[in-house]
């Protein structure tokens, strides 16, 4: 996700603004496949320090080598780890450097076809104080890493780019890197015109139907690209891009699922992880009942932070008696199934409980957009959805005629969420869980939708999880996140920090998903201190 800096400081209300429009980067696993669906380590000690990031002018090690030791590959992979890199300046913005890199799109296969990634850096700012790269990326699956570096002034502070050149790159298949785009804008749309939450058996098997064939599609129309566009591959990426830059250890800061690929890096080559932080984080050993027990505690303590907000207000489309704002909202979310929103939106005229919904859950990831989610629902009880629609076709990049940017996140999440995620079988047990879930907790169902497999007709089979602790050896890897956080709940924070060999935990009792430069000093601190000086804070450091 981009954030801004404190608005305590001078420069964040200047800040603030600028980077909360470009906050949708970051979405996760809370994005339209949701509207279908879906060990104990060692004490850091607080005075630890990591060493300063290894940075070699080498890029190529001993041919045959183990993976995970610094500056080897396998010697079929030299071709890719001795590449020339070169650096120009990126278009309209000559301090900007931009590059190209190849990799292999199949691993398995080095000599066949191959992704070109796209690279944005961003130069330290002082080269007398460079300790290397910092590599980034924003989550989505999907975001590009491209416009996050090129924001890099409102993401990171002065003395983290004083220190490093930052680095983002679209992933493999994605944005500007030989993007796969194997959905249409008809595909993209039904993604939200279909009920959810349907009530009948012929609505239930509309909107499974409807999704099986989109996931099929994509699969046809992605080819042989669309299958190897998984995390894992593109951890391999990284690896090949860290000894392009001269780099013996990888620098790393991810936000959301950016958290999921600095721990698939970290686990694939423990020896090559320098100072890594990975901030609103999920666990690659998440199991689907944990990510939903998880997802609960998230909405719910988002949305009971919402509602404490509108019910002080005057104004407040849910009312102002706290213990009635929940049911306002089903209702409202009823209705909205039963009639639909009407908007001025040319082809989406009338919209559903799909759009809205969506719309809803966007604008709880920052307490920066309540506001416009307040004047969404009160205009929706009117009948009509254009606040919400507006803030919906924002984040997915929707034109008011139809077309969805090639830059969208939607383009990568079947592709990427179904060879990073296991097939859960629907047991009994299962089923039941998730209709206690649902049947306790209302306003989540209704947010959540219908519970199911959307990768049921991908021809790949998923990623079978390590289930054990993860990235065994690893330099100390610092483990950021809100305790109210609807997209990454800290639930599945506090697990990556868990599940990681070496992870130290930082909280922030804040709102909202993003953690650093989000409002808390103390967080900031422990930050910047750890990538620029290598201090390693308290683990279970609770900030506020």
């Amino acid at each position: 996700m981009l954030t801004g800096p404190p608005p305590t400081t001078p420069a964040g209300a200047a800040r603030r603004p600028v980077v909360a429009s470009l906050v949708v980067l970051a979405l996760v696993l809370v994005t339209a496949l949701t509207v279908w669906g879906l060990s104990g380590r060692g004490a850091t000690n607080p005075s630890t320090t990591v060493a300063a990031p290894a940075v070699t002018s080498g890029r190529t090690g001993a041919p045959g080598a183990a993976p995970g030791t610094p500056g080897d590959h396998d010697a079929a992979l030299d071709a890719f780890y001795t590449q020339p890199l070169s650096w120009s300046a990126c278009d309209g913005q000559s301090s900007d450097l931009c590059g190209t890199a190849e990799v292999p799109v199949d691993y398995a296969r080095p000599t066949g076809d191959r992704f070109g990634l796209a690279l944005r850096k961003v130069p330290a700012s002082d080269p007398a104080k460079r300790l290397g790269t910092l590599f980034i990326n924003p989550g989505g699956p999907g975001g590009s890493g491209l416009e996050y570096a090129q924001y890099a002034q409102f993401v990171f502070s002065d003395d983290i780019r004083a220190h490093y050149d930052i680095v983002g790159f679209d992933p493999r298949g994605i944005g500007e890197s030989d993007p796969v785009g194997c959905l249409t804008d008809s595909d993209m749309d039904l993604l939200f015109a279909d009920d959810p939450t349907p009530d009948t058996a012929a609505e239930r098997a509309k909107l499974l139907a409807d999704a099986d064939a989109v996931t099929a599609r994509c699969a046809a129309s992605g080819g042989e690209r669309a299958l190897h566009m998984s995390t894992a591959e593109v951890a391999r990426d990284l690896d090949v891009l860290r000894s392009l830059v001269g780099d013996a250890r990888l620098n790393f800061f991810g936000v959301s699922y950016g958290t999921f690929l600095g721990a698939t890096y970290a686990d694939l080559f423990p020896a090559t992880v320098g100072r890594f932080v990975l901030d609103s984080a999920l666990s690659p050993n998440q199991t689907e009942t944990q990510e939903m027990t998880y997802d609960i505690q998230g909405f719910e303590s988002s949305i009971d932070a919402f509602i404490d907000w509108c019910v002080a207000r005057s104004d407040c489309a849910l009312g102002r008696d706290r213990a009635a704002a929940r049911g306002e909202l089903v209702d409202l979310l009823d209705r909205v199934e039963r009639t639909g929103l009407k908007t001025a939106k040319p082809g989406l005229t009338t919209i559903g409980e799909g759009w809205a919904s969506f719309a809803v859950f966007m604008c709880l990831y920052s307490d920066q957009s309540w506001p416009t989610l307040n004047e969404g629902l009160a205009q929706a009880r009117t009948g009509q959805g254009d606040i919400l629609l507006a803030r919906a076709m924002s984040v997915v990049e929707r034109s008011a005629t139809g077309r969805y940017a090639p830059s969208t996140y939607l383009q990568a999440m079947i592709p990427v969420r179904c060879a990073d995620w296991p097939r859960t079988p629907d047991t009994p047990a299962l089923s039941a869980a998730r209709a206690t879930a649902q049947r306790e907790h209302p306003l989540w169902a209704r947010m959540t939708g219908l519970l199911y497999d959307t990768c049921r007709t991908w021809p790949a089979a998923g990623r079978t999880p390590k289930g054990a602790t993860l990235a065994t050896g690893a330099a100390p890897i610092l483990v950021i996140g809100n305790l109210r956080d609807p997209a990454t709940p800290i639930g599945g924070t506090k697990q990556l920090a868990a599940d990681l060999d070496s992870g130290v935990l930082v909280t922030s009792d804040h709102d909202g998903h993003g953690t650093y430069l989000t409002g808390s000093s103390c967080v900031d601190g422990a930050v910047d201190a750890y990538l620029t000086a290598g201090t390693v804070p308290r683990d279970g450091l609770a900030c506020r």
